[in-house]
């Protein structure tokens, strides 16, 4: 049996937590932590006061997804942790996205909320030859954690009580100190908790330098506008997802959908416009209606404003006419990244505007 990123994630839980309780003997706390984790993906499922791994958001009162494990004391979370060996296996960008709802829920109801991942990673390729191996049958590609997942974990962390870290498994006894002051911590006892949080942070920190997450994207909206050429006070993203994208197996992409929504939604204190220019109004209906998981926490989340196509209005014919067609495309097997770059111009020029 093929030894899976979720198994080798959930071994490694499981080593710190034998260190742990180990480093806690000196003060006979060991058998007072309590570590829940499941072999099985549907226990994980359950909500936390049911015995399970996953924490809805105090606002829409949705689940935002499963976590690995998690320690507790007396059904109090500790430390939960949602792990993944993705930038080891072929996550190279958004793909990482689908699991940060997952630490971020637990962060969002006060608590500490870890996502395991390697800050960076190779993973093998099929496509091109690299010239400094000899074998011309093996190319690899360097993987690095998403920086809008870093740059939400940051912020989150440094204004909110919960805190959303970001732990590369490689570098040791991080997660296992974590664990064993927040156990000191809980029972008033002297430890080094805070530095623990700040020390994560400024590894993240370190990690994105200047970077700042939407200057790299092309989906995002620096000046959005409505149809009086008002400027709207609000944070925007137009985002490039077709009805197939949502709805369909093979291509569904909602976990992905939701993840940049949370980077967006929690890198603002403002209004949050998620504008889907492929999605008419009858798309929007289709989804409200399938009560898809991720769809519907978009609906439900006071701050997040849904616009459709049938939302947006154009100054001249040629750009409506270039949406239009953008909405069939299949973006699998066509690059269309001049496109969206002209897209992104056109909505911080005012040449497509919002009738609200």
């Amino acid at each position: 049996m093929a030894y899976t990123s979720d198994l080798r994630i959930k071994n490694y839980i499981k080593e710190v937590d034998i260190q742990a309780r180990k480093a806690l003997e000196v003060f006979g706390l060991e058998s007072d932590l309590c570590l829940r984790i499941f072999d099985e993906s549907d226990e994980d499922a359950k909500l936390w006061e049911d015995n399970g791994l996953s924490f809805t958001d105090p606002n829409t009162k949705q689940s935002l997804g499963s976590n690995d494990a998690g320690w507790f004391i007396k059904n109090t979370p500790i430390v939960i942790v949602e792990g993944t060996y993705g930038t080891e296996r072929g996550q190279f960008g958004d793909g990482q996205l689908n699991r940060m709802s997952h630490s971020l829920g637990v962060a969002l109801n006060g608590y500490v909320g870890v996502t395991l991942v390697p800050y960076k990673g190779q993973s093998f390729v099929k496509k091109g030859v690299r010239k400094d191996i000899k074998s011309q049958n093996i190319n690899y590609q360097n993987a690095f954690l998403h920086k809008g997942m870093a740059t939400t974990a940051l912020t989150f962390s440094k204004h909110n009580k919960g805190k959303f870290l970001i732990i590369d498994p490689y570098d040791k006894d991080i997660l296992k100190d974590l664990v064993i002051n927040s156990v000191l911590d809980y029972y008033k006892k002297e430890n080094n908790l805070t530095v623990c949080i700040e020390d994560n942070i400024k590894n993240i920190e370190n990690y994105l330098g200047k970077s700042i997450y939407g200057s790299r994207s092309k989906q995002t909206i620096q000046n959005l506008y409505d149809v009086d050429e008002n400027l709207i006070k609000c944070r925007a993203r137009f985002y490039t997802q077709n009805i197939a994208a949502l709805t369909t197996s093979t291509k569904r992409d909602g976990h992905g959908l939701l993840g940049k929504n949370l980077i967006e939604l929690h890198s603002s204190t403002e209004q949050l416009f998620s504008i889907f220019v492929r999605l008419t109004q009858s798309d929007i209906a289709t989804l409200t209606s399938k009560k898809s998981k991720e769809f519907q926490y978009l609906l439900n989340n006071p701050r997040i404003k849904i616009i459709c196509f049938n939302d947006l209005v154009f100054t001249d014919d040629e750009t409506k006419q270039k949406v239009q067609e953008f909405k069939n495309k299949n973006l699998h097997q066509t690059s269309e990244k001049k496109l969206i770059e002209d897209i992104q111009a056109a909505f911080n020029a005012g040449r497509i505007r919002i009738n609200l």
